[in-house]
């Protein structure tokens, strides 16, 4: 069997692609366990500076298999919500992986496959692709932390619509919505993510990854705890050698050339 996870570098930028395209790359604890190896990766190799995340074949992914879900219901509440949690913090894990993570959303991203898009840093979809929590259309109530993802990004007002109607949202729905950071033509979502990412790589690395962890504290400290975060930060930068080859390309009238040191 090929790996559930396909994981290509090109030089600073790395493509994760989830690979069971016969089940549109359901998430189970195989797929679980391949991606927390592939985060760990990543995170291991410093050459990287931003990473995609897509699907093979039509789709993003479908969310949970529905065998494990159905096999849950044959569990202990106790034992489900300890697993669950679990399972959540492997997927989600992806807000810990210090570069920028870009949702390639290539097809139906349903479910706990919408979650783990909302958790990327940026969010493109095929003009042909589906997204929806559609959670309590089985009974089931949400997961993965969508609850906390929808409300966060769009508010409480158009999370209880998408939350409680439960309907998969076409892309032009989600981007109006303000899921989605851009919508494209299925044959330009990849050449426009890839553009992003190259963008994104050839900024300085060490302000990039401050800005990620700093977009996620925005969302809960308040103006002075940001201005600390803001000037620690900013403080480390100056005493970098990549602050003064920026400084050194401005002058020079060229495009910098960032080492991450």
């Amino acid at each position: 069997m090929s790996d559930p996870i396909i994981l290509q570098i090109d030089q600073h930028i790395a493509t994760a692609t989830f690979n069971r395209p016969d089940n549109l790359n359901a998430f189970d604890e195989t797929m679980g366990k391949a991606f927390q190896k592939v985060c760990k990766e990543i995170d291991k190799n410093r050459e990287i500076r931003v990473v995609v995340l897509t699907g093979a074949g039509r789709a993003f992914s479908s969310g949970g298999n529905l065998d494990m879900i159905e096999s849950r219901t044959r569990k202990k509440e106790a034992t489900n919500k300890k697993e669950l949690k679990m399972f959540y913090r492997i997927f989600l894990g992806v807000r810990n992986i210090r570069v920028p993570v870009i949702a390639a959303v290539n097809g139906p991203a349903v479910g706990a496959g919408f979650c783990l898009a909302l958790a990327c840093d940026l969010r493109y979809a095929s003009t042909e692709a589906k997204m929806g929590a559609n959670f309590a259309k089985i009974g089931l109530a949400p997961g993965m932390g969508g609850t906390y993802l929808v409300t966060r990004l769009i508010g409480p007002t158009r999370a209880a619509e998408a939350l409680l109607l439960a309907e998969n949202l076409s892309a032009q729905r989600a981007f109006d919505m303000g899921l989605l950071n851009g919508i494209h033509e299925p044959d330009q979502l990849m050449p426009h993510v890839r553009g992003v990412a190259k963008v994104i790589a050839e900024n300085g690395p060490i302000p990039v990854a401050m800005i990620k962890k700093g977009i996620q504290k925005a969302l809960q400290g308040t103006l002075e705890q940001m201005f600390d975060y803001d000037s620690t930060c900013q403080a480390k930068t100056f005493a970098t050698e990549d602050i003064k080859e920026g400084i050194r390309a401005i002058r020079e009238k060229r495009s910098p050339v960032f080492k991450g040191t």
